[in-house]
């Protein structure tokens, strides 16, 4: 990995403890509170005690911990009143850190346009956490997608907003589209593109995978979607394809595919047309089975 120049870690610092008001603590490996710092009051958690549950005083921990895996990335996170946080869990030797980072702002422009598109998105942050573990598992993910959707459709008008020149847009906009980028070679998620003829143009290997097709069969042209499409799920289809047409993106849904190999498989799925185009579609899956 390429170590980042001093100037550029003291700044991103600058920015982190500046606007997203960090707080962190480190987790025992017998699940208690070793030590912690930074703003908690900022996300309506108070009263914080060594030695003690975490997952007693913060309640979205709760059937998280231990920690399965070496790290895990919850985004918009509702922690108290209308206070968002960006949660990071990851391993070390010493034991289990938590990190929270305000994503306030991101969530007040996403439930503005909530406000304005009625069935735009489902409103997941605030689900009863209550619920089985199964359950709260599917809304963090519904959250996961819905973030990465929102993120390409207001990258452009940002940067627009942000940048006075035309040669500053540009170099942000080809910024924002190598991350894009990573996140799809990174194969975390599904993604595709598809235009609204039913034609697949693009698709990552993640999204290949969960439905038996080889990198040959997308050169070729050997995947449509009538062919991953059951007859009995053409409604669900078209409602998803009204809400595309419009307000730009569709409510994340659970549906069944084909796969190449006609078996089925049950995606979480979510598609937003691409900013400036009128029948371009970039697509989200997520395979759910893989966290039950």
């Amino acid at each position: 990995m390429n170590v980042l120049p001093k100037p550029i870690s003291e700044f991103i610092l600058e920015l982190t403890e500046g606007i997203r008001s960090p707080a962190y603590m480190l987790i025992s490996d017998t699940n208690k509170i070793s030590e912690w710092g930074g703003d908690w009051a900022a996300y309506y958690i108070t009263g914080l005690q060594k030695d003690s549950d975490p997952s007693e005083q913060i309640l979205f921990l709760q059937g998280m911990l231990p920690l399965e895996t070496q790290n895990l990335f919850l985004p918009n996170v509702q922690t108290g009143g209308e206070q968002y946080a960006d949660v990071y869990i990851f391993k070390r030797p010493e034991g289990t850190w938590l990190l929270l980072l305000d994503a306030t702002a991101a969530a007040n422009k996403r439930q503005g346009w909530q406000q304005k598109s009625n069935d735009l998105r489902l409103q997941m942050v605030d689900l009863q956490r209550e619920e089985e573990a199964l359950h709260e598992t599917q809304s963090i993910l519904e959250q996961h997608v819905r973030e990465r959707t929102a993120e390409l459709a207001q990258a452009n008008a940002q940067l627009r907003k942000e940048l006075n020149d035309r040669k500053r847009v540009e170099g942000a906009l080809r910024e924002s589209e190598a991350r894009f980028r990573r996140l799809s070679d990174s194969n975390m998620i599904g993604i595709m593109f598809w235009n609204m003829k039913g034609k697949i143009t693009e698709a990552n290997d993640a999204f290949l995978e969960m439905l038996g097709y080889a990198r040959e069969d997308l050169v070729t042209g050997n995947i449509h979607w009538e062919q991953l499409t059951r007859p009995e799920n053409l409604s669900l289809d078209e409602k998803a394809f009204a809400q595309i047409r419009d307000a730009g993106a569709c409510v994340p849904f659970k549906r069944q595919f084909v796969r190449k190999d006609g078996g089925l498989t049950t995606l979480l799925f979510g598609a937003a047309l691409l900013s400036g185009s009128e029948n371009k579609i970039v697509c989200f899956t997520l395979d759910l089975s893989k966290y039950k």
